[in-house]
């Protein structure tokens, strides 16, 4: 069995190795035919196995004698523990790659930000061409704030009291504007966009999503149901169903997540300051420090 083991993890060690150095592929391919020859029960004859046990061993030797004898004396206790995280690790990040390719995102539909987001360059972000969106502040404002968020994704969620902060902080000095990014892999984007835009129409715009993130778990769980009871329970107008269920605001939503898409988004919520974009877990802090800057003078928008 403990041989079965390191031939496999031989084999997909020097084939990832062999991809990148010629020298590995002959000790790739004693790998493969090791593997093949133990899983059906075969002696390894190539004799990769011992020569693997050999020379952990003898490196463990170089550095502590005594380890390396009870190393020896537990080699299949160790080797079964090692194979277990190897294919663990294996099995965890092939589901980050599946998810990152199927929903952009290695988290999965949940969403949110991983290692894998490093992939991309901020540098490659395009700032909007337009201030269409739902807006705040001063259309005066020599500085501008974007932002591209989801209703439901708890990223977008945990910035909101910082967003609010800055806009109460900045309301004179920044003109904001919200573009709707529904995540189609999270449960009920779009209609918390629809919904929230309904709202805005009649003037309760902000109300309402200060409500949509408290009820997030709810609003993703039963969607239209908690949606339209957010907005009876904030006796918006009756007129803000017919607004709902029609999907008046469709073609606005549609507009602003193709215009995300055409400037690179790839995460929630994604700032621009003045054009300069602001990514992940941090991105409202540091758009709002850059805020500050440009109001202190250090740059354009004073």
């Amino acid at each position: 069995m403990i041989c079965l083991v390191l031939c496999f993890v031989a084999l997909f060690v020097f084939a990832f190795l062999s991809v990148f150095s010629a020298k590995y592929r002959p000790l790739a391919a004693r790998a493969f035919d090791c593997a093949v020859r133990k899983a059906t029960l075969r002696p390894c004859e190539t004799g990769l196995d011992e020569e693997l046990k050999a020379a952990s061993i003898a490196g463990i030797m170089r550095v502590s004698p005594a380890a390396a004898s009870f190393v020896n004396r537990h080699f299949e206790a160790f080797s079964l523990a090692f194979a277990a995280i190897f294919f663990a690790s294996f099995a965890v990040a092939f589901a980050g790659i599946y998810n990152f390719a199927v929903y952009g995102n290695c988290n999965g539909p949940q969403g949110g930000f991983c290692a894998y987001n490093s992939l991309h360059n901020t540098a490659f972000l395009k700032a909007p061409g337009s201030l269409d969106g739902i807006t705040a502040g001063n259309a005066s404002a020599k500085v501008v704030v974007i932002e591209f968020g989801c209703y439901v994704c708890p990223y977008t969620k945990s910035a909101e009291s910082d967003v609010r902060e800055m806009l109460e902080k900045h309301r004179n000095d920044v003109y904001f504007v919200f573009k709707p990014f529904p995540i189609l892999s999270h449960p009920h984007s779009t209609e918390a966009a629809l919904a929230a835009s309904c709202a805005g129409e009649q003037g309760r715009y902000w109300e309402y999503r200060q409500a949509l993130f408290e009820n997030q778990a709810d609003v993703m769980r039963r969607g239209d149901a908690a949606l339209l009871e957010i907005a009876h329970r904030l006796n918006i107008s009756p007129s803000f169903d017919a607004c709902y269920t029609g999907r008046k605001f469709l073609s606005f939503i549609q507009k602003t997540e193709k215009e995300g898409q055409e400037c690179g988004i790839y995460g929630t919520p994604t700032f621009f300051v003045n054009g300069k974009p602001f990514v992940g877990q941090n991105a409202v802090k540091e758009a709002e420090n850059e805020v500050r800057r440009l109001l202190s003078g250090g740059g354009d928008g004073t």
